[in-house]
């Protein structure tokens, strides 16, 4: 008898071709799609932290300004003891435009304060905070404000140059 030998079955290679096909299509359309991603940065400074002798006295009253913004309305303060200048309401139609004639009337009598401290509650929309920042850097169009800094005329092309974001507290 015969014996026959056993035919060991061969396993058959894995196509790889249609994967690899597959992730490189895919990584094709992620790079493609990346370049339409727009990252906006918004300028702004470190929160100004500084040690003041008690014996030293400052002549004028510095601005120390400000604006802390709620969900329906923004307090203007002023001085070291956060005196309430004014308050807008965001159900005003034009409070946008109010507070940037308030914050140039400031910057044009205290022309060595050239900051601004930005104190959102963490519920206040994301767009109106940007508005704000807006408003109190960008001049009224068409509007050319000279400040007198130590006796030396010189034209500003910011209202507030310096801001500063702060997180307010939910008091």
């Amino acid at each position: 008898m015969f014996k026959r030998e056993r035919e060991i079955p061969q396993l058959e290679r894995l196509n790889l071709v249609p994967i690899m096909d597959a992730v490189f299509i895919f990584i094709f359309f992620l790079l493609f799609s990346a370049q339409f991603i727009k990252i906006f940065e918004i300028e702004t400074s470190s929160p100004i932290v500084s040690e003041v002798p008690q014996d030293v006295k400052v002549e004028n009253d510095p601005l120390n300004l400000i604006i802390k913004v709620y969900e329906r309305k923004i307090e203007v303060l002023t001085g070291v003891d956060q005196v309430i200048e004014e308050t807008f309401f965001m159900s005003d139609e034009n409070y946008l435009e109010l507070l940037k004639e308030k914050l140039l009337k400031l910057r044009i009598t205290h022309p060595r304060d050239d900051y601004a401290i930005i104190s959102p509650v963490s519920t206040v929309k994301y767009d109106d905070i940007i508005k704000i920042i807006d408003t109190a850097q960008q001049l009224p169009k068409g509007k050319v404000v000279k400040i007198n800094k130590e006796g030396v005329s010189t034209q500003i092309y910011k209202i507030f140059s310096q801001i500063v974001l702060e997180p307010l507290g939910e008091n």
